[in-house]
């Protein structure tokens, strides 16, 4: 086979990495697909029906964007370099979570890319609130408490709160036990007032 019809077989198609919240897949697309035909080949894939919420985002120049569904894929800004990565991402919230998002996988995507949003700090969460979401994203992966089976210590590889409850515990390195005792008291304190 000769350089030219190796390079003209190449040209027919790339590769495209996309990256979900849970795992990352890899498409073989073919140089005229636009936008539409990438997104619903995810979709199909993830076995999601819901589509309208979500979008293929990618980053381009210390920004991020939105892949356009009417415009081919190789003709908007994407990297060049292949295989290219998009992230397949909730571009619209619902008003009620619980009336709108009726499939699993759906609820299930939002849930994984809010909890992201809270760890990373990018969606304010009150630290009460912080604790209650943890709690139920513990109950969502592991189901109802057992003492039996959820020995102490067994979510120490999780991570259930935002980075700043890491980096005030760091702050605190030197502090006698009485000085945090004391602020714990006053805290409650200031509850119960």
């Amino acid at each position: 086979m000769g350089f030219n019809s190796l390079m003209r077989k190449q040209a027919r198609s790339f590769n495209v990495r996309i990256c979900t919240m849970e795992s990352d897949m890899e498409f073989s697309c073919e140089v005229k697909w636009k936008g539409k035909d990438l997104f619903d080949l995810v979709c199909r894939t993830l076995g999601l029906r819901e589509t309208w919420f979500f979008g293929l985002q990618y980053d381009i120049k210390d920004t991020v964007a939105w892949l356009k569904m009417e415009k081919k894929v190789l003709d908007q800004e994407v990297p060049k370099e292949e295989p290219i990565t998009l992230h397949f991402l909730a571009k619209f919230y619902p008003e009620n979570a619980e009336e709108e998002l009726v499939q699993d996988i759906t609820q299930h995507l939002f849930f994984l890319q809010v909890k992201k949003k809270i760890l990373e700090e990018e969606i304010h969460c009150p630290p009460e609130a912080s604790v209650l979401l943890a709690s139920y994203a513990v109950h969502a992966k592991y189901g109802d408490y057992d003492p039996n089976v959820h020995k102490p210590g067994f979510l120490a590889e999780e991570e259930l709160l935002p980075k700043r409850v890491i980096n005030l515990y760091q702050m605190t390195a030197g502090n006698v036990g009485g000085e945090d005792h004391s602020v714990l008291c006053r805290a409650q304190g200031q509850d119960e007032g």
